[in-house]
């Protein structure tokens, strides 16, 4: 059975995805949750587990963050509060927090959440022995890699089929440091969308934020894989991700529901070629005007991601 996955930014516009076909919805607080389009308090958190509770659909709480010792020395009462609203899920990469989630009164199912090493089925099948119920695929393994790694993994693998991807962070807080350097207001960093550029291409532009987690930078371009939602069927991968990071509010809702109307395509035998583009063209209009979309690495080949 095919999943669909998305991040939710508030109450409200989890309970419209849900609506527009959504299986599972992503959500998280500021302290343990990394790289959300919003974060959440636990009272809305919990509210928002009960409605999808009461439609059979699942929620996933994101506890993907990298944790210094601080944050592992408060873990076990973030776990008690997670356990009291009832998750179906987490999602989690840091192994500090795996290790305490080997003790009996904390342990919980996870997604296995580590960016960019989760590339193998070795990697994989590793966490699976040690709870990990599924993965989230590295954004840089190509088609030519999830051939190979799908039929060989134990637990299901989650792979992103739309939004931005992260491709690097730092714990430091960069943008605070240039701004300070400058001269220039840090409160400014909470109102502005801010890009970066490559020395001499100035075309370029890698969208640039920092939170509690320090400073994240993202991809020029954005993914899109609705036209090649069926060759992951193909290969067995039926959980798909959608990140609404940059994504926000109805349009996001739209987008996921015309990945539904997709999903329905393909189980029903109705797939076409003339409907993908019209589908994926749907997509694009309704993506921002300022962010490009691509397929990212699904179509390179093993030596290229090497």
């Amino acid at each position: 059975m095919i999943k669909l996955i998305a991040t939710a930014e508030s109450v409200e516009q989890g309970t419209a995805l849900l609506e527009a076909g959504v299986d599972r919805l992503i959500i998280g607080e500021s302290e343990y949750g990394l790289r959300l389009p919003k974060t959440m308090t636990f009272e809305e958190m919990g509210e928002l587990i009960d409605i999808a509770h009461q439609q059979d659909k699942e929620v996933v709480i994101a506890a993907n963050a990298i944790l210094h010792n601080d944050k592992i020395n408060r873990a076990r009462d973030y776990l008690q509060a997670v356990r009291a609203i009832h998750p179906d899920l987490l999602m989690v990469g840091d192994t500090g927090l795996i290790q305490i989630m080997k003790e009996p009164s904390y342990a919980f199912p996870y997604i296995y959440d580590a960016g960019v090493l989760v590339t193998s089925p070795g990697q994989v099948n590793f966490w699976a022995q040690f709870g990990a119920v599924g993965a989230l695929v590295a954004r840089e393994v190509p088609l030519v890699e999830l051939r190979d790694m799908a039929p060989e993994s134990n637990i299901p693998l989650m792979v992103q089929v739309y939004g931005a991807t992260c491709i690097h962070q730092s714990g430091r807080p960069l943008l605070e440091n240039y701004y300070n350097y400058v001269e220039k207001d840090t409160q400014d960093l909470k109102h502005e969308e801010l890009f970066l550029s490559e020395p001499r291409k100035k075309e370029t532009h890698y969208s640039i934020f920092q939170d509690s987690h320090g400073t994240h930078i993202y991809a020029s371009d954005d993914l899109n894989l609705l036209p090649h939602l069926n060759t992951l069927k193909e290969i067995g991968i039926q959980e798909w991700y959608m990140d609404g990071i940059y994504t926000r509010g109805e349009a996001f809702v739209q987008i996921a529901q015309i990945f539904n109307q997709a999903r329905k395509a393909i189980e029903n035998k109705q797939w076409t070629e003339e409907l993908a583009e019209e589908l994926s063209a749907q997509v694009v209009r309704l993506h921002p005007e300022n962010r490009e979309l691509s397929t990212g690495f699904f179509f390179y080949d093993r030596e290229t991601v090497q």
